[in-house]
C-alpha cells in the first residue's frame, strides 16, 4: 500500500530543536485570525512605565514574580484579553511603548508553535507582544517588525518579526528583505553559538519564500560535522526547499560538488525526490545519473529510495506541507515506471543498469500494491 511506502515522519521542529540543544549540552499569543480588528489609526506615545491602567505594565509586574507554568500562561491569557478589549490603536501604542523601552520579562515558558503557526507558548513578554501584534493590527505588526529586524534584539523576536512581515507583505522587495534578514539571523555569531528554539524555527522563512538561492548557506551548515544542531536545521530546510521547488533546487545541488563529496548519500536522496514526469527534472536526473564522476555510494543511495516521498511533518511559523493522496501516488508511480523502463532500453543508461533494475522493482511493488483490493477491516 502507498500508505506503507510514504513514511510520514511526524516530527515537530520544536521537539527536534530540543533534542539538538540537549546534544550540544552533552557536548562541550496565540495568533488566532480575526481575534482583533485591524485599525489604521496613529499610535499614541505612552509612558513606558505605564499607568496602573496599562495592561502591559500589569502583565510585566506579575511576571516579575516566580510563577508556575500555568500561572504564567494565565497571566499572558489575561493580558491577551485586556489587549483585545482596547481599541486597536491604543493596544498597538502600549505594545510599542514597551518594546521601545528595551525592557523584557522571562515567562518560564518555551517557544512553542501550534497548528497554523499559532504560538502556544512564549519565552518572554516581548515575544508574546510581537506575536500579539499580528492579530491586533496587521499593518502595525509589519511596520514594527521591520523596526525589530533593523536592531540586534534577540533571535526569538526576529523569528516572530519575520513571520509577521511575511504574513502581511508579499512584494518582491519584501521577499528579498525576508531572505536577507533570515540569513543575517542564521549567521549571527552569538545566536549561532547558542541557538534558541526561535532561532531554529526562523529557518522556515527560507522555505516560505522558496529561497533556493540560500542553498549555499544551508550547504555550509550541513557540512558542519561538529555542529549537529545547525547541520540538521540546514538539512531540514534544504529538504523542504527541494520538495517545493525541485527543478531549481536540484540544479543548484548539481553544481555543489563540495556538498556532494561531504554528504553524498544525503544529496543522492534529494535527487530521488525528483518527479520524472516533469521534463526539466527528468533531464536533471538523467545528467546526474550518467555523470561519470558518480560514485557507487551515490547511485545506490539514489536507487534505494527512489521515488523518495518521505516527509517531515511539523508545525511551522509560516510554511505548511501536504501529503499526496493514494491516487496521486499511484498515478506518479505508473508514469515513472514507464519512463525508467524506457531508460533501461537506452544504451546510454547501461552503466546504471543495476540501479535501474532496483528502481523498477520498487515501482512494480508500489504499482501492484495500489491495484490490490484493500484488506478487510480487522474485526
Amino acid at each position: 500500500m502507498h500508505a506503507k511506502r510514504t513514511i510520514i515522519l511526524a516530527i515537530s521542529l520544536l521537539l527536534v530543536a530540543v533534542e539538538l540543544l540537549w546534544w550540544r549540552q552533552q557536548n562541550p499569543r496565540k495568533s488566532d485570525a480575526g481575534m482583533f480588528q485591524p485599525s489604521g489609526g496613529e499610535t499614541r506615545k505612552i509612558d513606558p512605565q505605564g499607568p496602573s491602567g496599562d495592561p502591559v505594565a500589569r502583565g510585566e509586574a506579575k511576571l516579575q514574580k516566580q510563577l508556575s507554568r500555568d500561572e504564567a500562561l494565565g497571566t499572558l491569557r489575561e493580558l491577551q484579553e485586556e489587549l483585545r478589549a482596547l481599541p486597536a490603536d491604543q493596544a498597538v501604542a502600549r505594545i510599542q511603548a514597551f518594546l521601545d523601552s528595551g525592557k523584557d520579562r522571562k515567562t518560564g515558558l518555551g517557544f512553542a508553535i501550534g497548528a497554523g503557526g499559532a504560538m502556544k507558548e512564549w519565552p518572554t513578554l516581548r515575544t508574546f507582544l510581537v506575536d500579539a501584534l499580528l492579530a491586533i493590527d496587521a499593518q502595525a505588526a509589519a511596520r514594527i517588525s521591520r523596526e525589530i529586524l533593523a536592531k540586534p534584539g534577540s533571535a526569538d523576536e526576529w523569528a516572530l518579526a519575520l513571520r509577521n512581515l511575511a504574513r502581511v507583505e508579499t512584494s518582491a522587495d519584501t521577499r528579498e528583505l525576508l531572505i536577507e534578514r533570515t540569513q543575517a539571523l542564521i549567521n549571527n555569531p552569538e545566536w549561532q553559538a547558542d541557538p534558541s528554539i526561535g532561532y531554529l524555527n526562523a529557518f522556515d522563512t527560507l522555505v516560505h519564500t522558496d529561497a533556493t538561492e540560500s542553498i549555499p548557506l544551508l550547504s555550509g551548515l550541513i557540512q558542519k560535522k561538529d555542529r549537529k544542531d545547525l547541520a540538521h536545521a540546514g538539512f531540514l530546510t534544504l529538504d523542504r526547499l527541494v520538495q517545493r521547488n525541485p527543478a531549481d533546487a536540484l540544479q543548484r545541488l548539481t553544481a555543489d560538488r563540495t556538498l556532494g563529496a561531504s554528504r553524498p548519500e544525503m544529496v543522492a536522496q534529494q535527487f530521488a525526490r525528483a518527479d520524472l514526469r516533469d521534463t526539466s527534472q527528468r533531464e536533471i536526473v538523467r545528467k546526474w545519473l550518467l555523470d561519470p564522476s558518480r560514485t557507487p555510494t551515490e547511485l545506490q543511495s539514489f536507487a534505494g529510495v527512489y521515488p523518495n516521498n518521505n516527509q517531515f511533518v511539523s508545525h511551522n511559523l509560516l510554511s505548511t506541507s501536504t501529503q499526496p493522496t493514494g491516487a496521486e501516488l499511484a498515478a506518479h508511480d505508473r508514469a515513472t515506471l514507464e519512463i525508467i523502463t524506457s531508460w533501461q532500453k537506452d544504451p546510454a543508461f547501461q552503466p546504471v543498469e543495476e540501479q535501474l533494475r532496483t528502481m523498477i522493482a520498487r515501482l512494480n511493488n508500489f504499482v501492484s500494491a495500489s491495484q490490490s483490493p484493500a484488506s478487510p477491516p480487522a474485526k
